[in-house]
């Protein structure tokens, strides 16, 4: 695993062929624009190896005029300077914290993450996870949320870049068109690793739970405990990549077992709104009207979110079914923060396994190929089976 970025490469490459006179003292470099094409890089990518170089004291840039070679007499100067501030600030730490005043602290390398949500189900282990990684490679990890929304994942991932963080992890918002905020970033081969959902068609590595065996693997669980008239209750998955793989599971498993298709109960609205009382009421009275019209029809139901758990077990407390005898009930994800434990049977998205996974993607060679990694979940058994 490499732990550096593109930026890096560039400000060696620069670097060397000034050291073996490509481009001698005193001589105007070429522009940004020049070394994005020798390079095949952003404008961004080679503004911080140019950071890099000036920081050095091996370049000056001049306003209007472009950006020279200095000489060693020059160059030198610069590197004292920058010496003597290091020295300063060491010094400066070894004062009480009373004491430091006026002394600036060197800027942390850092890594953009924009979520979509997180929630004790699913996202806060992973979240922590990747703080973690992020600390052994040397990064702070800066957290920035979308809420779902498209416009605020836009306003984050430029507040990010002008934080001048040195790669992105996403969860993208779900919807039917890819936000153009990160095709950009992929066409300048900034380093970006998507989390929870794929972008299919487009050269970016993800990493997401293997939604589609995981299912599939609740099917066959539920048809062991002797179930043959399976639903399924889901969310409209237009757009979100891990819904459709979920919803394509379940099929796969009911076709394989040669049981009956049941029409499915798909709530319509953002997969991000289960906690807003509203919407769990909509979804509690589509649930109930689902299993009301069904009753002699079902005797296993897969969810593909947690989030909808709640309505469930309202819809079937209204209509006196017994979850684990009458109905039996399993879902992906559960609430591990619950003062009882969990209660579904469920499979468990790995999130530590996604976390790690995904920054080691991050710092890999930029010459690996883009990949769909999928992550088996982990089966736990619950009460409603």
């Amino acid at each position: 695993m490499k732990s550096e970025f593109l930026y890096k490469k560039v400000f060696k490459g620069i670097r060397d062929d000034i050291k073996k006179g490509r481009f001698p003292e005193g001589s105007r470099l070429p522009s940004e624009e020049d070394f994005c094409k020798e390079y095949d890089v952003s404008t961004i990518t080679v503004k911080k190896a140019m950071d890099l170089l000036a920081l050095e004291g091996l370049i000056r840039r001049v306003p209007g005029r472009g950006t020279y070679v200095l000489d060693e007499e020059e160059g030198e100067e610069i590197r004292k300077n920058m010496e003597d501030i290091e020295h300063e600030q060491q010094e400066n730490s070894k004062l009480p914290n009373h004491m430091q005043i006026g002394q600036k602290h060197k800027k942390s390398r850092m890594i953009g993450m924009v979520l979509e949500h997180v929630a004790s189900p699913f996202g806060l282990d992973m979240m922590y996870q990747l703080d973690r990684e992020a600390e052994k490679a040397g990064y702070k990890l800066c957290i920035r949320f979308s809420y779902g929304n498209r416009e605020k994942e836009t306003e984050e991932i430029e507040h990010l870049l002008s934080l001048n963080v040195e790669g992105f992890i996403i969860m993208p918002c779900h919807g039917a068109h890819y936000n153009t905020a990160i095709l950009k970033l992929i066409i300048d081969k900034f380093p970006v690793v998507l989390i929870d959902k794929k972008m299919i068609g487009i050269s970016v590595s993800s990493v997401s739970t293997d939604g589609r065996k995981a299912i599939k693997g609740l099917v066959q669980h539920l048809y062991d405990r002797g179930c043959r008239k399976i639903g399924l209750i889901t969310v409209d998955t237009t757009g979100t990549t891990s819904l459709i793989d979920r919803r394509k599971g379940f099929y796969d498993g009911i076709e394989e077992l040669q049981l009956p298709t049941i029409e499915e109960c798909v709530l319509n609205h953002d997969n991000t709104d289960f906690v807003d009382p509203e919407v769990q009421q909509q979804d509690t009275v589509r649930i109930r009207e689902y299993l009301e019209e069904r009753l002699n029809e079902l005797d296993g139901i897969v969810c593909s979110e947690y989030g909808m758990m709640k309505s469930v077990v309202q819809a079937a407390k209204d209509l006196n079914i017994k979850l684990g005898s009458d109905l039996r009930v399993c879902c992906i994800d559960e609430d591990y923060q619950a003062s009882e434990g969990y209660y579904f049977t469920h499979m468990k998205q790995d999130e530590r396994s996604i976390a790690k996974l995904a920054f080691k993607l991050l710092l890999q060679d930029d010459r690996q190929p883009a990949v769909d990694y999928l992550v088996p979940a982990i089966f736990r058994q619950g009460k409603t089976t």
